[in-house]
This record gives C-alpha cells, sequence and structure tokens, in this order.
C-alpha cells in the first residue's frame, strides 16, 4: 500500500514531457482585469478617439468647431463616404477587394449629369439607369474573378480604368454644371426638420446593411466565404455566386453614390472617384478593430467614417496646408489596415 502510494506521487511531480509553467507572482484575478480592460480598449478605442478628438477641436476651435451648422455640414459631407464604405465592405468580408468603386461612381455621376442636363430625363429614369450600370459594372468585375480567375485587384483596377476612360470621353474634360434640375441640387444639399437628407440617407443604409449582414443569413455565408471558400463549398455555399453578388451590391452602391454626389456638388467631373475611394476603404479596415474586433462590420465602418470627418474637419479648420489632407487619409489608411490585421491574428 505505501508503496503504491508512493508511486503513485513520483508520476504526479515526475511525469515525463509535461512542462510545469512558472510562477507568476501577478494574481490571476488582477490578470483577468488587465486583460478585460485591453479587451475593452480594443473594442472601443475608435468611439473613445472620436470623444478625444472632439475635445481636442473644440478646444483649439471653440468658434467653430463645436456648433451645429459645423456638425450639420461634417455630417452630410461624409454621409456618402459613409454609403460607399458600407458598399466597399462586403466584398471585404469575403475575401475581395473593389477598387473600381471610385471610378463607378465618378462615371454614374457623370451620366446622370449628362441625361438630366442634356437629355432632359426625369429623376427615376436617370437614377434606374444609373442603377443598372453599376449592377453591370459589379457583374463584370465578379465574372472576371470567378469565372476567369483573374484576382480581384487586376479585374477591378481594369475595369475601373475602363470607366474612367467612359467619363473623360462624355466630359471632355469639362465641369458639367448645365441643365441639373434645381429641385434635385436642392434635395441633396437641404435639410428635413434640421436633418441633411444625405444623412438619413446614410443612416437608412446602415441600418440596412447592419441587418442584411449581421443578422441574417446572407451575411453570415458572406463571412464564411471569406474566412474558407473550401469550408463553405463543403457545407454547400455557393462562392462563387456569393463573390459575384458582393460585387454587384458593390457596384450598385457605388452608382448610388455618383447619383447622389450629383445632387450633393450640382456638378460631374472625371477624376472626383477616388477621392471618395481612399477614405471608403481606410474606414472599413479601421472599423476592423472596433465593434467586431477583427472583423470587417457596419457599425465599425460607421464610427471609422465619422472618425476620419471629425479629423479632417479639425484640420481644416485649424488652418492646415492643401497636402495634409491626402497624407491624413495614407496613414489613417496605413493605420488602419496595420491594426486590422494585428487584431484579426489575437482573435
Amino acid at each position: 500500500m505505501n508503496e503504491t502510494a508512493s508511486e503513485t506521487v513520483k508520476v504526479t511531480k515526475t511525469a515525463p514531457g509535461i512542462a510545469i509553467p512558472p510562477k507568476s507572482d501577478e494574481r490571476p484575478a488582477t490578470r483577468t482585469r488587465r486583460r478585460g480592460l485591453a479587451g475593452y480598449l480594443g473594442r472601443f478605442g475608435v468611439p473613445i478617439f472620436i470623444v478625444l478628438l472632439t475635445i481636442l477641436f473644440s478646444s483649439l476651435n471653440p468658434d467653430t468647431f463645436p456648433t451645429l451648422p459645423n456638425a450639420q455640414v461634417v455630417a452630410a459631407s461624409n454621409s456618402l463616404a459613409l454609403v460607399l464604405a458600407l458598399g466597399a465592405l462586403v466584398p471585404l468580408i469575403a475575401g475581395e477587394f473593389d477598387l473600381s468603386m471610385g471610378f463607378t461612381l465618378e462615371l454614374s455621376a457623370v451620366i446622370s449629369a449628362v441625361l438630366l442636363g442634356q437629355g432632359g430625363m426625369s429623376v427615376p429614369v436617370v437614377l434606374l439607369i444609373v442603377f443598372c450600370t453599376g449592377i453591370a459594372t459589379g457583374l463584370l468585375n465578379g465574372l472576371l474573378i470567378t469565372r476567369v480567375g483573374i484576382s480581384s485587384f487586376i479585374a477591378t483596377l481594369g475595369v475601373g480604368s475602363l470607366a474612367a476612360a467612359a467619363s473623360i470621353y462624355l466630359t471632355g474634360g469639362a465641369i458639367l454644371i448645365e441643365g441639373i434640375p434645381r429641385s434635385f441640387v436642392a434635395f441633396g444639399q437641404g435639410n428635413t426638420y434640421g436633418i441633411p437628407n444625405m444623412v438619413m440617407i446614410g443612416a437608412v443604409t446602415l441600418l440596412v446593411f447592419w441587418v442584411a449582414l449581421e443578422n441574417m443569413p446572407f451575411g453570415r455565408n458572406l463571412l464564411a466565404v471569406g474566412l474558407s471558400r473550401k469550408a463553405s463549398e463543403l457545407v454547400g455555399i455557393r462562392t462563387k455566386l456569393m463573390i459575384t453578388t458582393s460585387f454587384v451590391i458593390s457596384g450598385a452602391v457605388a452608382s448610388l453614390c455618383g447619383f447622389l454626389a450629383l445632387g450633393r456638388i450640382g456638378a460631374a467631373s472625371s477624376g472626383i472617384g477616388t477621392s471618395y475611394l481612399l477614405p471608403a476603404l481606410a474606414a472599413c479596415f479601421l472599423g476592423a478593430t472596433t465593434v467586431r474586433v477583427g472583423r470587417f462590420n457596419p457599425l465599425g465602418t460607421a464610427f471609422a467614417v465619422l472618425l476620419v470627418a471629425i479629423g479632417l474637419n479639425g484640420l481644416q479648420l485649424y488652418g492646415v496646408p492643401g497636402w495634409a489632407e491626402p497624407a491624413f487619409n495614407g496613414c489613417v489608411l496605413l493605420i488602419a489596415v496595420g491594426a486590422s490585421s494585428l487584431a484579426a491574428k489575437r482573435r
């Protein structure tokens, strides 16, 4: 009996192949609290930074920044960026990039200006034509990627270049401003009960994408495709159809943004799309570091758009030179991609 007990003790103390971790002076409760705090800061770091930036710029520009007119301008001018970012979010969740969205936006704005100004068509008819243009662009992207096997970078960049060429051809290098209905521009620049119309469109779009991507089978299937296409196919998900659909959605959203941009600005020209694309992609990657850390998500994207908007507006009111805006967008994109990559590795 004593020999058996002795052998048991020996096995317990000297069991081969088992590494005994070093003792830590830190208590488990302390480590848990620190991990909880780090997780909280990681999940809500962007909203916290928004509050800090707001306080900073309010103190630097107390007469202009923390005012209702400035808030309305910031919200209205960045609602299109939010809508475009939500469209770019869909292919990203599926593991693809759509670099043609900016070019699709400018082509849609140019087509809208031509049809409204020179063609004399009604606004609903032009919206339908532009919407079909965006769907066709997205469908072409999807087919080139899923059927031909071209990478999304090359395919969307090539299709985007074609769209840019079409914009230059239609405008002839000029700015289209004549013949655009005043009522259309008034809607794009106007308010309803003190809320900019563009903000309401952005809010409705955010709600639709949040429901579709976070609470419906479509969003779950899209996420599964982005995580593992082989595993998705094994469970019956039609991955090629999902990827093509994601590009159709992004193309349709980009065309809608072009149509709305014409109403917001009151003019259209070639070359305006790239100024929208970079902030949209930056918002998508930065949004992946908040709310649902390591995942592209609509609410995180909305917070990221707001963060970039407040940062740019604060810098402009502070009187920074013109090169600061593209530099700010570039830095945000690099930081966002790096942070989202680290967040994805930690999940």
